[in-house]
């Protein structure tokens, strides 16, 4: 483990070596260099607030490694990362799975989606448990399998459910191409019209009505769910947006938010995400912009990076206070 007194953290990388750095959330993922403390050494001191989490790794001689010292670690979608956790940070309960509590199923479903994008696509949806065809509130994911995979999504909805933190609700889930994911996820009307159309589809087959409807997403995702707010103010109510990438045209009109619910997060560290994007600042302001125009945000910013290990922490609390 890497070695932590009080808001200090020494990283230390034992083995043979040319030269050896660190990369992370809480550099924007550019490399720091380890200092040689002696033969097979290396060692690198770093201060963070007490409840900061990250995802790290080595870059030791031009390969990238995780932390052989660090059992932790976390995954996201480039494969698995080292975990930092300082001393007050904790995932809340929420996020693991609880055997002794019921559990709601995931159905899937696959589309061949001709008619916008060209691909066949996954769609997964969560009915919680002891449902029988009520009409609930409905949340759609962007980023859908990662949200259950990486963002511990359905183990969230179950706990929140069974300790009557949200209302019995609805969850879907739709997947995406990575490739396709900056072409999506932007003022694209067919994503929007392939949504509507999920949505009626999945309501037809599975018999289903719905009261509420939200939009969640990370990074793109986030971004995406605020301009399908925007774009549908009669259907959905409010969204969450986890480090919301925003990049709205100039002179965009916000003022179909007026009566919205926005639940807004970042991480503090997330100042230079693929190198340029400053999302804390972006989300810094859009929130003002959100709220000129009327609509409710509630808005966190944390001690940690652009990364699921940041989503997934707080997803309870964003599905709590967006709901509540």
């Amino acid at each position: 483990m890497p070695e932590i007194k009080k808001n200090y953290v020494q990283f230390i990388y034992n083995g043979a070596a040319d030269r050896v750095y660190i990369v992370g959330d809480f550099n924007n993922w550019k490399k720091e260099p380890l200092f040689q403390l002696q033969e097979n050494k290396w060692v690198i001191e770093k201060e963070f607030p007490l409840n900061a989490r990250f995802d790290y790794k080595f870059l030791v001689d031009g390969k990238l490694i995780l932390d052989p010292l660090n059992p932790n670690k976390t995954e996201g979608g480039f494969g698995f990362n080292s975990e930092l956790r300082m001393p007050h940070f904790h995932y809340p309960k929420a996020t693991e799975y609880h055997q002794d509590i019921p559990h709601g199923i995931i159905k899937k479903y696959t589309i061949n989606d001709t008619d916008y994008f060209n691909y066949k696509r996954d769609i997964y949806l969560y009915i919680p448990y002891g449902v029988k065809r009520k009409k609930l509130p409905l949340i759609i994911f962007q980023d859908g399998l990662e949200y259950i995979l990486f963002g511990s999504a359905k183990n969230t909805m179950d706990y929140l459910i069974y300790r009557k933190e949200i209302p019995p609700m609805y969850g879907l889930f739709v997947d995406i191409r990575k490739v396709n994911r900056v072409k999506e996820y932007s003022f694209n009307s067919k994503y929007s019209n392939l949504l509507m159309s999920i949505i009626k589809d999945i309501a037809e087959r599975e018999k289903l009505k719905f009261t509420e409807k939200y939009l969640s997403g990370v990074s793109l995702g986030g971004f995406v769910s605020v301009v399908l707010l925007m774009k549908y103010p009669d259907v959905f109510k409010g969204a969450v947006s986890q480090s919301g990438a925003f990049h709205f045209r100039k002179n965009t009109d916000f003022g179909s938010l007026n009566g919205k619910i926005i639940y807004m997060d970042n991480g503090r560290y997330e100042t230079k995400v693929n190198n340029s994007l400053n999302i804390a600042q972006l989300n810094k302001i859009y929130r003002k912009k959100f709220i000129e125009n009327g609509a409710r945000v509630i808005y966190k910013k944390w001690n940690d990076g652009h990364s699921w290990g940041n989503w997934k922490a707080h997803l309870p609390q964003a599905l709590k206070m967006l709901l509540k």
